[in-house]
């Protein structure tokens, strides 16, 4: 029941993901980050206490983790700003050697530690190179950390200047691993890592050097390498030394088909998703240990750090899995399996899943008996996570001594057509199944939806004023998603609220003939 998006439906559903995946980005994996890594810091310095050794290894470890999290989402918005042309250089003259030997200094305690020695060549004075330098840097950065990352024991890494051809010339050597020369077509693509560089570090996207590329041709520079597997590489990077040259240099922008275009950043998507769902995975093992006290007991104050850190990390795997299934219905390759299925197994299972939580905010679950319904077509996962999103919000958002309660009903194509008529909030589309529809509602005594957000409640990152004051998590991504599941169905999902008093969540599904 897959519905095939057209040539030119695809490439603005591509924007869409594309834009919808930096704002999440930039926003909502960012600052939990930043909260984790402030209070695993806070962890390690002891100032919450004394950790033993076996604690302070499973700390690291998260520490680490965070660390990769922490480049995989800066490495993701830079290629996005690129692509999107979202930050415009601001290029100036710019001594590129002492912007080097800065460089170097910081990775002074690395190269040491890699028993690497890196040392700098230049004859003569040198031509100052006209670039943004903040651009510049990241691209030296990654090629020094890179040579010095991949070389071997007792590895020699030289930066050396020239003046080549009316360009600035930084070339870095080193006598590292090299690169497999069937993959040297592939070095500077999106994600390339060399089949033996991910034997020496097995951690990252493999964007670095597509980067690289990027900024310096748009700088209107040549970006090159030689390399020998075995025996090391070169990267050779020249600058422009002049506003002119930079002018006249500056590469305009490759314009790919569409299909292609797609391929490539449905392929963005998916590994950077990947790629943050393993560190996150292995975060929570560790936070779990601390929890479980099986490393040692904790005091009260590390308790309280190790649980914001859980919470975030939390947060951060529910948001990695509705990008997910936004960049798989948004594609089009979101499918769904229908069947026979029986509606109040699923409503029993789910009502059991949020008891405990409802029990601790003294909500009250209800489910009132009702004579037996006819079995729908639906894809009981799918649907199990429809009436998942709609109770857990219903539960979040009802305040203790409120209720929930979840009913069902059998309802005529007519009687939806009608109710067109009589609800501004119903846009009841599928009314035509000749057996008629179940229709499903979850009533909350909760917060409610102002008139103004109800016009925006199914688009994607939406999450009401109201609901950003009881602080409570949320991606605005589970209303999106839980409508576009129904749709998929050949169903409907509409709703009436009153600010204050409370919403009630209806959708229809077709009964199975």
């Amino acid at each position: 029941m897959k519905k095939p998006l057209s040539p030119k439906k695809k490439a603005t559903n591509l924007e869409y993901i594309k834009s919808d995946f930096i704002t999440v980005a930039s926003h909502q994996l960012r600052t939990p980050i930043s909260a984790i890594r402030w209070s695993l810091d806070t962890l390690l310095q002891n100032r919450a206490g004394q950790l033993t050794e076996k604690q302070r290894q499973v700390v690291n470890e998260a520490y680490n983790n965070n660390t990769l999290m922490v480049k995989i989402v800066n490495d993701l918005l830079r290629v996005a700003r690129i692509e999107e042309k979202g930050v415009n250089p601001v290029p100036e003259l710019v001594n590129v050697r002492k912007m080097v030997e800065e460089i170097i200094k910081r990775h002074a305690i690395f190269a040491k530690a890699s028993n690497t020695t890196v040392s700098v060549k230049a004859a003569g004075a040198l031509p100052k190179a006209y670039i943004d330098p903040l651009n510049l840097e990241v691209v030296l950065d990654v090629m020094i950390d890179n040579a010095i990352r991949y070389t071997k024991a007792r590895g020699k890494v030289s930066v050396e200047f020239k003046k080549v051809n009316g360009f600035l010339s930084v070339q870095v050597h080193d006598n590292g691993i090299g690169i497999p020369s069937k993959q040297h077509h592939l070095v500077f693509s999106k994600f390339f890592r060399g089949e033996n560089a991910r034997t020496v570090q097995t951690e990252g996207l493999g964007l670095d050097l597509y980067i690289a590329k990027r900024i310096v041709e748009a700088a209107g520079g040549i970006i090159d390498f030689r390399s020998v597997e075995g025996k090391g590489s070169t990267f050779i990077i020249n600058i422009p030394i002049d506003q002119k040259q930079y002018e006249r240099a500056a590469i305009q922008e490759h314009q790919q088909d569409n299909f292609e275009q797609l391929k490539k950043e449905r392929e963005f998507v998916s590994i950077t998703v990947h790629e943050l769902k393993a560190p996150l995975g292995t975060s929570k093992w560790s936070l779990e240990l601390l929890l479980g006290k099986r490393p040692g007991p904790l005091t009260a104050d590390q308790v309280e750090l190790v649980e914001r850190v859980y919470r975030g990390n939390e947060r951060l795997l529910t948001l990695v899995r509705d990008l997910l299934n936004l960049s798989k219905l948004q594609e089009g390759k979101f499918e769904i399996v229908p069947a026979a299925t029986s509606l109040d197994q699923l409503i029993t299972d789910v009502v059991q899943s949020f008891s405990d939580e409802a029990r601790q905010k003294s909500v009250r679950l209800v489910v009132p008996l009702s004579k037996k319904l006819p079995t729908v077509l639906a894809d009981p996962n799918r649907i199990g996570q429809v009436l998942t999103n709609l109770v857990s919000n219903a539960v979040k958002y009802t305040p203790p001594k409120g209720s929930v309660t979840i009913t069902v009903q059998k309802m005529s194509g007519q009687h939806l057509e009608k109710l067109n008529t009589t609800l501004t909030t119903a846009d009841i589309q599928f009314t035509s199944h000749s057996k008629g529809y179940v229709v499903v509602a979850v009533h909350d005594t909760g917060i409610g939806i102002s008139q103004e957000d109800q016009r925006k409640l199914f688009t994607r990152f939406f999450r009401s004023k109201k609901v950003l004051t009881t602080k409570a998590e949320g991606t605005g991504l589970g209303l999106y998603i839980t409508k576009s599941i129904v749709n998929l169905h050949r169903g409907d999902i509409w709703f009436q609220s009153k600010l204050g008093k409370g919403s009630t969540f209806f959708f229809s599904l077709p009964i199975y003939e």
